[in-house]
């Protein structure tokens, strides 16, 4: 295949991402607790599978979107990217952070195995790939946070498979 042929791939494979991230819809409220989770009105989490049309993808990816409350501004989204993506090469078993606001707060995306991607100390338009093979089927948990400064806010655990 030629190289024009190439990139114009790349390029509608990129387009198709944004879509899809951009389609999202539907949103909830974390409850509050002392250990970092939520306070009700400070930070709404929307999910949707990387098309936009389901919660979590048939290979056990899931995407969460965070949106401020204050104006509703989209300040990224976590994912937990299960299997491998060739736009934009993506590998699989990955936890992404990625941060689209230059609010000042950074994203991060937190696995239950300690694993942590993390935009703190970049300017907005940021993302961070975070990889290593994990066992095949099995399940963990997946959050996502917004952290500036020691001021952390986190949604509730999600459960993603490998």
């Amino acid at each position: 295949m030629s190289s024009i042929h190439k990139r114009i791939g790349a390029v509608l494979g990129s387009s198709a991402l944004f879509v899809g991230v951009a389609l999202t819809a539907g949103a909830g409220t974390a409850v509050a607790d002392e250990t970092g989770d939520l306070a009700p009105d400070s930070l709404s989490v929307s999910k949707s599978g990387i098309a936009g049309v389901t919660a979590k993808a048939w290979d056990g990816s899931l995407t969460l979107h965070l949106s401020s409350p204050q104006d509703g501004h989209n300040m990224g989204f976590v994912r937990w990217n299960a299997d491998p993506q060739p736009a934009p090469d993506i590998p699989g078993d990955s936890l992404i952070a990625k941060d689209i606001s230059p609010d000042g707060w950074a994203v991060e995306a937190e696995l239950s195995t300690g694993r942590i991607a993390s935009t703190r100390g970049h300017k907005a338009i940021y993302m961070k790939v975070v990889s290593g093979n994990l066992p095949e089927g099995n399940s963990y948990k997946m959050r996502g946070c917004v952290v500036k400064g020691s001021e952390r806010k986190c949604t509730s655990w999600h459960t993603v498979r490998a």
